[in-house]
């Protein structure tokens, strides 16, 4: 137990400073994790490592100004700096968020060739035209203001100020690597993709931020996760003291942290949390209510393809709203149901398409009301041996339904409580319940 005013001894794992060293080779490095997992720590710790070539930028990182001012040279520019984000990391007695950042200052000090890149980057990531303008007309002796489209930027809104304090820090040309905590905050979802693009972009960093050699993010957004290069992601975990750091290694891996940053569900983005595709009428009508009883909070999705041919037809276009089914968060979350009797080949095809081959479930014996609650099935046809099926007909003791006929009947019988059939319960219904989580 630490004392009221006691900085914490939060550490690294021996494994996660090698990591730590291979994020220091990187281009692009994207930190995932939860609130207090230690990412912030990790970023400051790394500054400090890194030494005077490495620019932290925290969440708290816009001053307001109305009027710039003037650039007086200092050649120990960035040994200010450095201390003063030293003197605060190393001796504050709680998490502060300032970065040594002013984006007046900032923006003074750049070369005007810099300001020129700046200007032309805003145009192109937002289209506003920034113009650099004497607060007296015709006067060159008054002080300078940035004029946004024609007004102070003053009066801009607070994710326009973020993205421009984010481009005008790198474009200083001090420092080689650049460690930049939460990228989205204050920023519209249309404007974070539009930056992470831009920086992302391999042509954009040649022609704007050459000097460049790594950039660290921090985040909480999906849209800041590298997904060319899913190695350049990793997961920041903390236990007690001691900080774990692991890099993604598997598309698995890159879908789980990309539904982690989703909220672990799916319903944020109003689509399903899963989807199940089904062959028959039948099968859509129990699992449909199977799943009404006991996963009510979850919107899940039971499509009926209405034959197993079509079942490719549904998953071709359910390929087309997620572009890459392989990729996709979703590839563990869409399940297939096949009766026993299906076209031949089409596992091996579905399993081509990008459905995982455990989420195929093929049932031993051909019919879903096989696999209805045996306890409902008692109830309806009285105790007695297995069901026959014949074509459309299903019989037991000398008592006969059409499958819609039995079917209505056991969906108005179940209850939260009923009994699933042992099968349908382990093939299916656990394996759901487990992506559910």
């Amino acid at each position: 137990m630490y004392r009221y005013d006691q900085k914490p001894g939060t550490r690294f794992t021996d494994e996660s400073n090698e990591t730590l060293q291979r994020i220091r080779e990187s281009e692009y490095a994207v930190l995932v994790g939860r609130n207090n997992c230690g990412k912030s720590f990790l970023l400051k710790t790394l500054t400090q490592q890194w030494g005077q070539n490495a620019s932290y930028l925290g969440p708290a990182r816009y001053q307001n100004f109305n009027l710039l001012g003037h650039y007086t040279p200092n050649r120990n520019r960035r040994d200010e700096k450095w201390r003063q984000f030293m003197q605060q990391w190393q001796q504050q007695q709680q998490n502060i968020d300032n970065s040594p950042v002013n984006l007046q200052q900032a923006i003074a000090e750049l070369a005007d060739e810099q300001r020129d890149k700046l200007t032309e980057i805003i145009f192109d990531l937002l289209g506003v035209t920034l113009e650099f303008r004497y607060t007296v007309e015709n006067n060159s002796m008054s002080q300078k203001y940035i004029s946004c489209d024609g007004h102070n930027i003053s009066y801009t809104s607070s994710g326009f100020r973020l993205i421009t304090t984010l481009v005008t820090s790198l474009l200083d040309e001090d420092y080689d690597t650049f460690l930049i905590d939460e990228p989205e905050l204050g920023i519209s979802p249309e404007a974070q993709g539009i930056l992470a693009d831009f920086l992302f972009d391999r042509a954009h960093r040649q022609k704007y931020f050459p000097h460049i050699k790594t950039l660290v993010f921090a985040t909480h957004s999906t849209i800041f996760l590298d997904k060319l290069n899913i190695s350049n992601n990793y997961t920041v975990s903390k236990a007690g003291d001691e900080i774990t750091v692991l890099p993604v290694q598997t598309q698995a891996d890159f879908n789980s942290i990309h539904f982690f940053l989703l909220g672990n569900r799916f319903e944020t983005l109003y689509l399903p949390s899963s989807i199940i595709l089904v062959e028959g009428k039948c099968d859509h009508k129990f699992i449909e209510r199977v799943i009404s009883l006991k996963h009510s909070s979850s919107q899940i999705s039971v499509i009926a393809a209405n034959s197993d041919n079509r079942i490719k037809e549904v998953l071709t276009v359910a390929k087309g709203l997620l572009s890459d089914l392989q990729r996709s968060p979703y590839r563990d979350r869409i399940f297939i149901i096949l009766d026993s009797v299906h076209s031949a080949g089409l596992p091996d095809q579905l399993e081509r398409m990008g459905v995982l081959p455990e989420n195929i479930v093929i049932w031993p014996k051909n019919g879903i009301e096989y696999y209805y609650p045996p306890s409902l099935i008692d109830r309806i046809y009285g105790l007695g041996e297995e069901l026959t099926i014949d074509g459309d007909v299903v019989s037991r003791n000398g008592v006969s339904y059409n499958k819609n006929e039995l079917v209505e009947k056991v969906v108005s019988m179940m209850g939260v409580e009923t009994e699933m059939q042992p099968e349908f319960q382990a093939m299916f219904l656990s394996k759901l319940e487990a992506k559910l989580g």
